[in-house]
């Protein structure tokens, strides 16, 4: 079998398993905003010292964490992806393009500036703020949510 028909038969593959399954890749890596809600409801009640469990305060500074790491991340890979591209378009001196990202804050890469000393409580508060204000939001993925309240709760200048 030719490499061409063998791509054809695993994409066929990969799209059927998707369709049984009956969710679409990106909600396999992010769960609902509602599932993490839920659970971030759970630590800041723990928080208060009112109620919550183990789960609900690991499950959701896990994911939290997990999705700051991947901002941060993901803003610094795309800057040098942006770099090499200007870089190459441009004709200019790659040396000189990444030293320039690499002086930004990869926050404001983003368009997320927090205030200094922020606490993992403070970007749970600021998600949560942004799904009381936008309900519909909760069942979309929370990958895409949270990065969406941040940016409405610090944007940069």
């Amino acid at each position: 079998m030719n490499r061409s028909v063998a791509a054809l038969a695993a994409s066929l593959l990969a799209a059927v398993a998707i369709v049984l399954h009956g969710r679409a890749p990106a909600e396999e890596a992010s769960p609902p905003a509602s599932e993490w809600r839920g659970y971030c409801q759970g630590y800041l009640k723990a928080l208060e010292g009112t109620t919550g469990n183990d789960l609900e305060v690991t499950y959701c500074l896990g994911m939290t964490k997990g999705l700051l790491n991947g901002l941060r991340i993901g803003s610094q890979v795309g800057a040098l992806s942006f770099g090499s591209q200007l870089a190459i378009h441009y004709k200019l001196d790659p040396d000189e393009v990444f030293k320039l990202f690499q002086m930004k804050d990869p926050s404001k890469l983003v368009g997320v500036c927090p205030p200094p000393q922020v606490s993992a409580a403070d970007y749970v508060r600021a998600v949560m703020t942004h799904l009381e204000q936008n309900p519909k939001d909760q069942q979309r993925p929370i990958g895409e949510v949270f990065f969406e309240g941040l940016q409405k709760a610090w944007p940069c200048d």
